[in-house]
């Protein structure tokens, strides 16, 4: 066997051997769930409940290992709307939130592509004909987070301002909307389901003095919409069908 040949063999072997080492290596290796830390966020989903119309969950987990957890039974008194907050850990796939006792349901979830699974105490997964029913399901529109948005129209009306003075920003990792109409800074609570149902919740704002109104009109209109649609290029909010309450333009 020539030199040539010897030379060809021993680089096949090499690379059969470094294929094959690869794959050993890699073989117990969980698959990657994400990419990135595109996992966090917020997460809702109707369970089931013993005895009401079923309980409406959220669970919001933040990119500081801090999550907050809402329950409200549907067709009881709202007074009977549960909110936890408190650290979480991740393993894996497997989140495990902290501050939730044994007698208040499992504190871990599975998470998978856009979605999280309840599991049992016991840490395993729900099966039976009720499985699909522990699934939370991930919150938000890419179209329109994590982007800026200027308003140019309330209430009908063009808005005099520019993209310092007059925004929107939806925060899909936080959860809030940081806003702004002309002279206080907003943060307030969101959620965006299906893509489209959008409601505005508590939040803190700066307290200077505005020389006119619309800040305060943009504050109730906030508090009454219910529906986004988007283009892409303009984001309209609006109140079921009616004429949009508010118009911005994307911010380059």
């Amino acid at each position: 066997m020539n030199f040539k040949v010897l030379l060809l063999v021993s680089i096949v072997s090499t690379t059969l051997f470094s294929c094959a080492s690869y794959k050993q290596n890699n073989a117990n290796k969980p698959m990657a769930i994400e990419k990135s830390a595109d996992w966090q966020g917020s997460y809702s989903g109707i369970l089931p409940c013993a005895d009401c119309e079923g309980i409406e969950t959220t669970l919001q987990l933040n990119t500081d290992n801090t999550y907050t957890l809402t329950s409200s039974y549907l067709g009881k008194d709202e007074s009977l709307t549960n909110k936890k907050e408190g650290s979480y850990t991740k393993k894996g796939n497997i989140i495990t939130l902290s501050g939730i006792a044994k007698n208040e349901g499992s504190n871990k979830f599975k998470v998978e592509s856009n979605q999280i699974k309840y599991l049992d105490l016991s840490g395993k997964e729900i099966t039976g004909n009720l499985a699909s029913n522990y699934i939370l399901s991930k919150n938000g529109n890419k179209k329109v987070e994590d982007k800026k948005w200027q308003l140019v129209e309330l209430n009908g009306k063009p808005v005099t301002g520019n993209a310092n003075t007059h925004y929107l920003i939806f925060n899909s990792k936080t959860g809030k909307i940081n806003a702004k109409a002309g002279c206080n800074i907003l943060a307030l609570d969101y959620s965006i389901k299906n893509e489209f149902r959008v409601k505005f919740g508590q939040g803190i704002s700066t307290m200077m003095a505005c020389p006119d109104n619309v800040e305060d009109l943009f504050k109730e209109m906030l508090s009454t919409v219910d529906n986004l649609s988007t283009d892409g290029k303009m984001l309209t909010l609006n109140k079921a069908r009616m004429m949009p309450l508010a118009r911005f333009k994307l911010v380059d």
